[in-house]
């Protein structure tokens, strides 16, 4: 019998140690890797007001008024995908503008070559005449906009453009500034929005998603997108990873892709870099198509 009991032990031992390394070995491979996530997010129901808002859908036969195409957390030597498969992933096919979540590098020291890939995403957009946008992240709150701006991407620093796509229609565009992780201060949206675009055609760029919880009263926008969370980057069992950030919409279940809370349609990408370490598990980097529909 203790023979027995002795060849379970070590057979369980022995598939215990295999799934170990698998996970390592997937854990330095993922960050290589890339998804392509095509999403529908609607307008929100203006008829609705502060309730739950609707919900997204992966397909919808309407048009779309508007195509965006929103990656974020470049991290700069901490993106892994290679530069051709993220080109590739970036034009796949037609968008009406490029948007960046954020975090171009781990700090304004080696941000050149976030920059760089920045660069080049915005000189292969130009040729195709599609526009870039741009927010800052936690880690890019010394980088100055002249050294992001020189990329060809816009940097909206708690400023909103009007921008429309092939539908016509018109959309705000809003971009909010991080003030970074410690301390960090929410900005205000910016004054004088314009009165003729409804609130559920405006679209709020901010790079921590932990914002939407900072409105005490009705939002003056009716979609969101972020970044920030790296969709855990690390995902352990029992949502630790989620515990262990100290971010508080994780804590409700909300990472990654789209959700709805407080009457706001909002998306957040997983990003294409790595923070701290060049690992990634059960979070591959992320490229999202978003098709704003009515």
């Amino acid at each position: 019998m203790p023979t027995v009991i002795f060849y379970v032990a070590a057979g369980l031992a022995a598939i215990l140690l295999i799934g170990i390394l698998a996970a390592v070995v997937r854990a330095f491979t993922e960050p290589y890797l890339l998804d392509v996530d095509r999403t529908v997010l609607p307008v929100p129901d203006p008829t609705t007001g502060d309730g739950p808002g609707q919900t997204s859908t992966r397909y919808s036969e309407k048009k779309p008024l508007l195509r965006i195409v929103f990656f974020s957390d470049l991290h700069g030597k901490g993106c892994k995908v290679p530069l051709g498969k993220l080109l590739d992933a970036l034009f796949d096919e037609p968008s009406d503008l490029i948007v960046f979540g954020g975090d171009i590098a781990d700090s304004a020291h080696d941000a050149e070559d976030g920059l760089r890939l920045l660069r080049m995403i915005a000189q292969k957009a130009s040729l195709l005449e599609t526009p870039c946008f741009a927010i800052r992240g936690n880690h890019d709150r010394r980088v100055p906009r002249e050294r992001i701006e020189s990329t060809g991407f816009r940097l909206l620093l708690n400023e909103h453009t009007v921008i429309s796509g092939a539908s016509g229609i018109r959309f705000l565009l809003i971009g909010l500034d991080d003030s970074g992780k410690k301390r960090r201060i929410w900005p205000d949206l910016p004054d004088s929005m314009p009165a003729d675009i409804p609130k559920e055609r405006r679209l709020l760029l901010v790079h921590n998603p932990d914002y939407i919880l900072s409105r005490t009263s009705p939002a003056d926008f009716g979609m969101m997108l972020s970044g920030h969370f790296h969709g855990g980057q690390v995902v352990l069992p029992f949502n630790l990873h989620a515990i262990l950030r100290g971010d508080q919409l994780p804590r409700q279940g909300i990472s990654k892709g789209s959700f709805s809370k407080n009457g706001i349609n909002g998306y957040i990408s997983r990003g294409v870099g790595c923070v701290t370490l060049p690992i990634r598990f059960l979070a591959k980097p992320q490229i999202s198509y978003l098709s704003i529909v009515d």
